[in-house]
Parts: C-alpha cells; structure tokens; sequence
C-alpha cells in the first residue's frame, strides 16, 4: 500500500500543478482576447459611444472589469487605479501583465496620435484565474483514491494466490511430519507452488508406498521367521528325555521371544504413521448403530470428550474393534437393553468403552476359543490385541447399566 501511494503521489501532485497553471492560462487568453476586441476600435478614431459599445460587448466590460482610459484622462467603463503598469503604458506605449490586489490586471496601450497613449485595462480576479480548479483537484485526488483502493484490493488478491497455497503447503507439510500419510494439497498458485505442491504430493506417496512394502516385508519375515520355531517346538516335544526336552524348550522359547522383539520393534517404527482421532471414529460408529438400537428400541447413548483424542491405531482397525464390542453387545444381551458407548480423555489417556445393561458375562470370555454365548470369542480377542498394540490395555468390568462393559483404555498420541 506505501509503494502504491507513493506512486498515486508522485502521479496526483504535477498533475495538480498542471491544472492550476492551465486554468490560470485559459483565464488570461480569455482576458487577452477581449483585449483585442477593444483596441483595434480605439486604433481606427472610434467615437467615445463607439467605444463605449464594444467595451459593453465583451464580457468583462458587462462585469465592469475591463475599461479604457483616454488620453485625455477620461474613463470608458468602470473607473481604475492609476497602477504603475497603466502609467507606463500611458507614458511608454507598452503593454504588461502585473500582479494587483485580488488578481492580476492587463494592460496595452494603444497610440491614438496624442501626446500620451491610450489604455485598455482588463482586471482578472484570483476567483476567474483558478475556476473550476478545486473540481480538477477534487476529481484528481477521487482518481487517486481510487487507483490506491484498487491497487490494494489487487496486491491483496495477488498475495493471497500465493498465500494460501503456501499456508496449505505447510500444514500439510506439518501434518506428514506428524505422521499422515494421506497428506497432501491441491497444487495452486503461482507455476513453481503448482510444481512444488505436485512434488510434496509425490513425496508423500513414494514414502506411504514405501512403507506399505515394509509392512509387507516384515509380515513375511515374520511369517517365515515363526514358522520354523513352531516346527522346532513341536520336534522339542517329541525328546523323549524330560530333562533335555525342558532345556530345549527353554531355548525355543528364549529364541521365540527375541524374534518376536525384534519384529515388534520393527512394526513400532513402521507403525509410527498409525494414527487416527478417536472422538470422530466413535461417533460414527455410534451413529451406525444407533439406527439398529431404535429399531430393537434400546435405550442409546453416546458419550464424546468434547474434543479431538488421537491414539495410535488406523481408523479401519478402531472401527473394526468398535464393531466388534457392538455386535457382541446386541448378540448377547435381550433386545431392549440398554447400550452407552462413549470415549472420555483423562490426563494423557483416552477410555473408550461399550456398557450394556445385559447379564454381563466372565472376563475370560476373551481368551480365544472361550466364549459365555456360543461364540469363539476370537472378536474380543483381536479387540484386546489391538488395544495392546498400541501401547493400551484391555478390560471388561460391570456396568453402570447392570450388565458389562468392556473398554479399551489408549495413551494419546499427539
């Protein structure tokens, strides 16, 4: 906005000068002209009448600005002062444009055969030099105005091209740095935003891609590494020596647990992308299934923190645990019981449950393969994994509405 300004400003001000200096010229031709329109006559002898009529013709002698002194001292039109520029002009026939009090005056003499010259004498007022100025100078400071609010308007669309895109750039930027791999932005902007914003998308697919392989390779290390020690057990179980069996199985079983550290290890730094907010996952899922409970008319509730609690699962697997609780909930409790399912935050750590008012069942119904209904319990199983996995625990316990609730309790992950 200065730049603009200054620019308007070194624009507007010559400008200004300019008007001013042109209305002062047209204001003194004018004058010069009615002038001219007097002196040929008193040049040609004319009549003091004669005179007096084209005196009256012009415009300032209607106004009573413009009058002839004669030789003889007389007066045709409005009398004047005697300046020193109507005396030189009597005394020395010569014409002039000189400064007065209120304006400027002009002056010519015109040689009549007498001893002294006579004068035509026009006087223009400071009113009749500047008019119509101010209008000028208001129009030229409305221009400028106006030229300012439209560079401003202009510099601030420009800016915001390259603003926003940059804005988005960088919180995209700050979202993959916090391990979102799904980031990106809609290149926009000037041609090297489009190009940078095409490459940061690029990057974030070549590191999703990249890490989504080394998912895979640990899965087959994993596989290929757990296959053996489950052959190498089952041989260990067929020594026939107690004794050295025993120490064999220790060792498979020291083994064991190293591979399945290092392969933990593994998938933590993988898995550092593994991120979703748990508020909104809870919510959807709620209302999913809030349209079976009104249809078996169970009382439903939703509980939600209030805010944003990422933990560290994928939206897929939170959804697929949340599932989990919510069929075994309408499974195994008689239509019309009641269901909460709610997330609440507390300190660094997010508990997210399902309560039921059903009979409530054994917390060992979790271990796979036992199950109070009929079921393999391999659903409450993989829940209880999950919420191991990252960095959670797994619990079941009575409920406020009289039957069970299970709840997974999860660190928060920023």
């Amino acid at each position: 906005m200065a730049v603009s300004t200054m620019v308007v400003t070194a624009f507007i001000v010559p400008l200004g000068f300019l008007v001013r200096h042109t209305a002062e010229d047209r204001a003194i031709d004018a004058a010069r002209s009615e002038v001219s329109a007097v002196v040929p006559v008193l040049a040609a002898g004319a009549t003091r009448e004669q005179v007096q009529s084209a005196v009256g013709a012009t415009r300032a002698g209607a106004e009573g600005r413009l009058a002839v002194l004669t030789p003889t001292d007389w007066f045709i039109g409005e009398p004047f002062a005697l300046s020193a520029a109507v005396q030189s002009a009597r005394t020395e026939a010569s014409s002039s444009l000189a400064e007065t009090e209120g304006g400027v005056e002009m002056v010519a003499a015109v040689i009549t055969g007498a001893e002294m010259a006579a004068v035509v004498r026009v006087f223009v007022p400071d009113e009749e030099l500047y008019r119509g100025q101010w209008r000028a100078w208001l129009a030229l400071l409305g221009v400028g105005v106006a030229l300012v609010a439209i560079s401003v308007v202009v510099a601030d669309r420009l800016a915001a091209s390259v603003v926003r895109p940059t804005q988005a750039l960088a919180g995209a930027a700050r979202r993959l740095g916090e391990g979102d791999l799904g980031a990106s932005v809609e290149p926009e902007g000037p041609d090297e935003l489009v190009e940078l914003g095409t490459a940061f998308n690029d990057l974030g697919y070549q590191v999703s891609s990249m890490l989504a392989r080394e998912r895979e390779l640990v899965a087959e290390l994993s596989h290929r590494l757990r296959t053996p020690l489950t052959k190498l057990k089952m041989r260990v179980d067929q020594v026939g020596d107690v004794a050295l069996a025993g120490q064999l199985r220790d060792d498979v079983d020291g083994v064991t647990r190293e591979v399945n550290a290092i392969i933990s290890e593994a998938r933590g730094l993988l898995d550092r992308d593994r991120r979703c907010d748990a508020t909104a996952v809870v919510r959807e899922r709620a209302l999913y299934w809030q349209v079976l409970a009104e249809d078996l008319e169970r009382p439903w509730k939703l509980v939600e923190p209030g805010s944003s609690a990422f933990v560290a699962l994928t939206e897929s697997e939170l959804s697929a645990a949340l599932n989990v609780l919510l069929e075994n909930v309408f499974s195994h409790t008689p239509d019309g019981a009641a269901v909460e399912v709610g997330a609440v935050v507390d300190g660094a750590r997010v508990r997210i449950y399902v309560a039921d008012g059903g009979s409530g069942f054994d917390s060992s119904s979790i271990e796979r393969g036992v199950s109070g209904g009929g079921s393999t319990g391999l659903g409450l199983d993989i829940a209880r994994k999950l919420a191991v996995d990252a960095g959670g625990d797994f619990a079941v316990s009575p409920s406020s509405l009289g039957g069970s609730e299970v709840s997974l309790d999860l660190p928060l992950r920023s």
